[in-house]
């Protein structure tokens, strides 16, 4: 449950930024990316598409993901999230013991990582 509530929020965000931040906004030029993040079940995903100028995101699997972000299960992803804060390891210890697996262009992956400074507010 709380990792769908953080995938929820996470969708919220991107969109207000999307709207009204300039510089998040500049980051979408010439994107057309769809992310996903999901367990590696299915029952818990939500997807993300980045547009120039907009983000739309929904629940449930894409049936073509630019990138995928599988975690184990729920539990483990929100323990990994809320741990990534203090521990920027957290997601590289997750994939060296095969318990968060990336599929698809992990360009993309690195180019998320990029916007992280938004959507904390420290830009």
């Amino acid at each position: 449950m709380k990792f769908r509530l953080i995938l929820l929020v996470l969708g919220w965000r991107l969109a207000w930024l999307a709207r009204r931040h300039p510089g998040f906004r500049k980051q979408l030029e010439h994107r057309d990316v769809v992310m996903q993040w999901r367990t590696f079940d299915g029952r818990a995903a939500r997807w993300y598409h980045f547009r120039p100028g907009h983000v739309a995101s929904k629940r449930g699997l894409h049936p073509t993901p630019s990138v995928t972000l599988n975690f184990k299960d729920a539990d483990y992803a929100f323990r990994t999230l809320k741990a990534s804060g203090k521990n920027q390891m957290a997601f590289m210890e997750g994939m060296q013991a095969g318990d968060i697996k990336v599929e698809g262009d992990p360009g993309h992956l690195m180019w998320f990582m990029t916007l992280m400074k938004f959507i904390a507010g420290k830009a």
